[in-house]
């Protein structure tokens, strides 16, 4: 804040506030990332700022150099300094020459044929989230989405992502949208889902398909954390094929998705943030499956999945274990074909019996396989009660009409 101007025979000089306080460099330097209240806490500070310079004149004011060194925290309120490359936007883009700091700075700034504009300070805030949330500088081989959606949940990680696009067109549009969502995302946690996939026995194709659903689900863009939740060393087999480590999180990355393997109940690693979670737990077994159950505390809404044989030798399901079913309960047949006739079991009532059609790749699904992860999706929305039933188109798929 400038309190006065005053001159003498040789200079001028301003009188400003005097700030009391430390940067957020410094913050970081010595406490490490900061938690994610904390975080969301300074970044809508930092927005109100921002979208202040953006709005309080004829034409947007551009601060070009938003980074840690430049926000101090005075009480735990946000001050910004250092206006040396701040510039009315049309005077910004007739500029010869452009300065930024690496990791903060847009595309754009490097290139002086390219407009600047709101967005290239929208980047530098994406750079001040990642910056405050991993107590480095952005790495632009990092999936920024997946880190997001690691800390903050699938709304954070979205937020993110859409803050240090690279081609602008695609960032936020302005500071004010984008301090709205992250008000959002503070009041409250994102509505989650937690998708169990059992099977009736042992080698019906549970890891395949829990595998399939999150590959799917990722390629759409909806962010998942495969959860491996029964002693079995698959994803193990799969990482080491891969050459593949898991971070701190305990997550390891394969074709694009995120896979936690099964580690005991002893062993404990960062808490991600995922709000959709696809739940590998082996066999149905009661006795197992309450245990299970019973030491989770998961939020939000709950989907079961029952993987079945459908050869003619496969174990049946019985009345009883039908009952013990969740009610927002799907059984799948694997292995099956419309040839052969399915007995519907006694008490099924309003339970969906969904055939699977035969696919080898489930990180890479044919055009069948496609389709049908896009029916059970959305039978498993539908149960949720994230979207309204939908009419007709995939009868083929159904196990009983």
């Amino acid at each position: 804040m400038v309190y006065d101007i005053e001159d003498d025979d040789n200079f001028s000089y301003l009188v400003e506030e005097y700030l009391q306080g430390n940067s957020l460099e410094n913050l970081v330097s010595s406490q490490g990332p900061l938690t994610r209240s904390t975080v969301l806490e300074y970044a809508i500070q930092i927005c109100g700022v921002v979208n202040y310079l953006h709005s309080a004149g004829t034409e947007p004011i551009l601060h070009l150099d938003l980074q840690p060194k430049n926000l101090l925290i005075c009480h735990e309120r946000i001050k910004l300094v250092d206006f040396g490359q701040a510039a009315g936007l049309a005077e910004a883009n007739k500029a010869g020459q452009r300065f930024g700091t690496v990791g903060f700075a847009a595309p754009e700034q490097y290139d002086c044929k390219m407009e600047l504009d709101e967005r290239t300070d929208i980047y530098a805030i994406g750079g001040l989230l990642f910056y405050l949330a991993a107590g480095t500088y952005p790495d632009p081989k990092l999936s920024l989405l997946d880190f997001g959606v690691k800390l903050w949940g699938r709304e954070g990680g979205r937020i993110l992502a859409a803050c240090l696009e690279p081609v602008k067109e695609d960032r936020y549009q302005s500071v004010s949208q984008l301090q709205k969502d992250l008000e959002c995302l503070q009041k409250g946690p994102v509505s989650s889902l937690t998708v169990t996939v059992y099977g009736l026995e042992s080698g019906t194709g549970v890891t395949h398909i829990s595998l399939a659903i999150g590959a799917y689900l990722w390629k759409k863009k909806i962010p998942n954390l495969y959860e491996e939740s029964h002693p079995c060393r698959c994803i193990r087999k799969l990482a080491d094929s891969q050459d593949i480590e898991t971070d701190d999180f305990g997550i390891l990355s394969v074709f694009g998705c995120a896979i936690k393997p099964y580690y005991g109940r002893q062993v404990r690693f960062l808490e991600h943030g995922y709000s959709l979670i696809i739940r590998d737990c082996g066999v149905w077994e009661n006795e197992a499956r309450s245990l299970e159950e019973s030491s989770r505390n998961d939020s939000g809404e709950k989907v079961c999945l029952l993987v079945a044989g459908g050869k003619w030798w496969n174990q049946r399901l019985t009345e009883e274990l039908i009952q013990d079913l969740p009610d927002k309960a799907i059984i799948l047949y694997n292995f099956s074909e419309p040839r052969i006739r399915l007995p519907v079991p006694e008490g099924i009532g309003r339970k969906q019996m969904i055939r699977v059609p035969l696919f080898s790749n489930p990180f890479h699904p044919d055009r069948r396989a496609k389709e049908w992860l896009e029916f059970l999706w959305d039978n498993i929305e539908i149960r949720a009660g994230k979207q309204q039933k939908k009419k007709g188109g995939w009868a083929a798929f159904l196990a009983r009409r």
